[in-house]
């Protein structure tokens, strides 16, 4: 997982976001979110699962392990820190991406912070 903040989840900011981290190899997941249709050209394939129409899995096509991490991004942000200031917003992202990262690592996590930090 990698996250970083964008302009806008709209338009050209998004596609360059997804364009200069994605893989063009890559199939591409998502949901129906129109702002990621002008992506389909730029990869393999591009699955889509349409939650309009209380669509979430269609055989190996889901977009819910994405949706696990946003979901634990949002209530840490609303449960730990309260208040995002913009200025913090991409260490916030850092913290929660390493955390999603290092989730099945079997160490404690502080173990593998530490770790990290003598290296």
């Amino acid at each position: 997982m990698r996250g970083r903040v964008i302009a806008s989840r709209r338009g050209a900011p998004l596609s360059r976001a997804v364009l200069a981290n994605v893989n063009p190899d890559s199939i591409l997941f998502t949901d129906d979110w129109a702002s990621y249709k002008p992506l389909r050209r730029s990869y393999i394939d591009h699955k889509i699962i349409n939650h309009s129409a209380g669509q979430y899995v269609v055989g190996d096509i889901y977009t819910n392990t994405i949706e696990g991490f946003f979901g634990n991004l949002k209530t840490g942000m609303r449960g730990v820190y309260k208040k995002v200031s913009p200025a913090y917003l991409q260490s916030y992202l850092d913290e929660y991406a390493w955390r999603y990262n290092a989730r099945r690592d079997g160490r404690a996590m502080f173990e593998q912070l530490l770790e990290r930090a003598a290296a």
